[in-house]
């Protein structure tokens, strides 16, 4: 298609051969007394950029020209303008249309391939050229977008995309499964990516055909052979491209090949924007192999950092644990002797009341005043009346005894 589109554009080129030539020569005569020496004058960037626009926009073949390509970056802007890109496999154009021509348009979308009629502008405030679009025309892209929404509708009525079915990734796989080309630049991201992240995983390569007539079949049978396997996870991963290139991973028989099994997958498919329906059948949708590879693996130096952090918090939460309980057993040894300074105090208080009494028991500190003791018989004798005439007592003082008869009582 490219060949027939170059041969094309040249027999149009051949067709206005004179008509070319007297306009370069017109554009020869303009630009050399512009541009001559640079000591002669200089120009603004605004005088320019209007000047590179004056150019584009008087060229006779650029100011009606049709271009085909993918639309990309589409938004359809609440101004009613709709702005856009046109890209292919090497290139891509920003275009504009504005509301008048939008009303008047077919709605288009992401992903839809159109041939779109306008002329060759450049935005002054940035510089930058565009397609100022005029018409479009829906191409064959149109019908596979709408095959890819019709099918996402009927397998996720069917709860395909059920995030209830969704398996869970291990965080620290021993084995991965990879499911890609072997010769794509995505297999040598991915796999610098696992061994720079983490490098005790083993990784088992399932050589896959991504594109073509053969695509479907290889990718079914690699996630057949990767379901058998002793792996954790699979990745299933291919780098950009368009609609159509991607396109084997829109089929059903890929989707109902990704849910069977108990490995978890996780697909990372195209660019960013590249959305298909293995990413919704999928476990877990990364925006880019890169990106699988990096959530298929823990990040080594991150999770010993993160270790490090928790024997530092052990060790912290251990010193504290240590250092509460020695606070504890001095409350305990304060209160334990507290209690026995008070029992001490208590039970001299005691004694010295004892002591107290003892003393005011004590006969020599009485008999020291005056008073005396008077026994009969080994006795003491309280009361008169048990002594008579003719006993025998014995008087005990301070000093002494003695010893005496009672001659009258």
């Amino acid at each position: 298609m490219i060949l027939l589109k170059v041969k094309k554009n040249l027999k149009i080129r051949e067709s206005q051969s004179m008509r070319k030539s007297n306009y370069l020569i017109s554009l020869f005569l303009i630009f050399v007394p512009v541009f001559g020496k640079p000591s002669d004058k200089s120009y603004s960037v605004s005088e320019l950029t209007h000047y590179l626009k004056h150019l584009l926009e008087e060229d006779s073949i650029l100011r009606n020209v049709q271009v085909s390509g993918e639309v990309s970056n589409l938004t359809y802007h609440r101004s009613g303008h709709v702005y856009f890109s046109l890209k292919d496999r090497d290139s891509q154009l920003n275009c504009v249309m504005f509301k008048s021509y939008a009303q008047l348009a077919p709605r288009i979308a992401a992903g839809d391939k159109i041939l779109a009629n306008g002329g060759i502008s450049v935005y002054a405030p940035r510089g930058n050229y565009q397609l100022m679009v005029r018409s479009v025309r829906k191409q064959g892209m149109g019908d596979l977008y709408q095959r890819f929404l019709l099918l996402k509708q009927n397998l996720q009525e069917e709860g395909l995309f059920n995030p209830a079915i969704k398996r869970p990734i291990p965080q620290f796989p021993e084995e991965i499964a990879l499911i890609t080309s072997p010769t794509g630049a995505a297999v040598k991201d991915m796999l610098r990516t696992i061994a720079r992240r983490y490098d005790r995983v083993k990784v088992v390569l399932y050589p896959t055909v991504v594109q073509g007539e053969r695509g479907v079949s290889s990718i079914v049978n690699s996630l057949k052979l990767a379901q058998e396997s002793k792996a954790d996870v699979i990745l299933l991963a291919r780098g950009g491209g368009s609609l159509e290139d991607l396109w084997n991973f829109n089929e059903e028989a890929v989707a109902r090949a990704i849910r069977k099994g108990d490995i978890p997958i996780i697909c990372g498919v195209g660019h960013e924007t590249d959305i298909t329906i293995a990413d919704f059948a999928s476990d877990l949708r990364a925006s880019t192999p890169t990106a699988a590879a990096e959530h298929a693996v823990p990040e080594k130096d991150a999770f010993l950092y993160t270790l490090d952090q928790y024997e530092l918090q052990i060790q912290r939460g251990l010193q504290y644990f240590i250092d509460f309980k020695r606070q504890v057993l001095d409350d305990y040894e304060y209160r334990l002797q507290e209690n026995l300074n008070k029992n001490l105090r208590e039970k001299r208080h005691a004694l010295d009341l004892l002591e107290t009494q003892l003393k005011g028991l004590d006969m020599t500190k009485l008999l020291e005043r005056g008073y005396s003791l008077t026994l009969k018989d080994g006795e003491i004798q309280r009361s008169a009346e048990n002594i008579k005439a003719g006993d025998q007592i014995e008087t005990i003082f301070t000093d002494g005894r003695k010893k005496s008869r009672v001659e009258e009582s």
